[in-house]
């Protein structure tokens, strides 16, 4: 099962709707979920291991796979 974690920020414009597109995903797909704020201290680790210079950002698996807002079918398709 894929471990997706979302980046974000209290301050960010854009985080909510790629909050709210994962979220929904969920309900369709078997994933885990998580969402770190950049402006803690484990958001602050995430960002310095992966480089992270903007929000959101999505992880999966502990990997960098997107910065922003992804459309619905492109975050399915990052899921298998």
């Amino acid at each position: 099962m894929p471990k997706v974690t979302l980046v974000h920020a209290d301050w960010c414009r854009l985080c909510p709707a790629a909050s709210k597109l994962w979220k929904s995903l969920q309900s369709e797909y078997e994933f885990e979920y998580e969402e770190v704020d950049i402006d803690t201290e484990k958001g602050q680790e995430l960002a310095g291991k992966h480089s992270i210079m903007g929000v959101p950002t999505t992880i999966i698996d502990d990997e960098v796979i997107y910065v922003g807002v992804p459309e619905k079918d492109e975050a399915v398709s990052m899921l298998s």
